[in-house]
């Protein structure tokens, strides 16, 4: 898994968001039904996990390794929450913004 930070470099005249990558290893669980969202974040999403990484860690996304594709090229998944514990950072991430009235069926 590789762990995504901006830093944003205040210009004279524009400002600019860097990027950095990090790999780590992580134990993924999928965390869905709509309560246990609700419970966790207060919100609905489509899709949403939860990632145990070991140490104290930060990151604004998450991407997944592809070979042959740069960290740059991978598609992003935005962070929801982060948990800090003991010796782990527990990581939620989405695979969408979030889920709205409109698209209830």
């Amino acid at each position: 898994m590789i762990l995504i930070t901006k830093v944003t470099k205040h210009g004279k005249l524009d400002d600019t968001v860097e990027k950095s990558y990090k790999n780590v290893i992580s134990h993924l669980t999928e965390v869905n039904g709509a309560q246990v969202q609700n419970n966790l974040f207060g919100k609905q999403y489509d899709m949403t996990w939860v990632a145990r990484i070991r140490g104290n860690q930060v990151a604004d996304s998450v991407a997944f390794p592809q070979e042959s594709v740069k960290n740059e090229e991978l598609p992003e998944l935005d962070v929801i929450q982060i948990r800090k514990h003991a010796n782990r950072t527990d990581i939620y991430f989405a695979s969408d913004r979030e889920v709205n009235a409109d698209e209830l069926d």
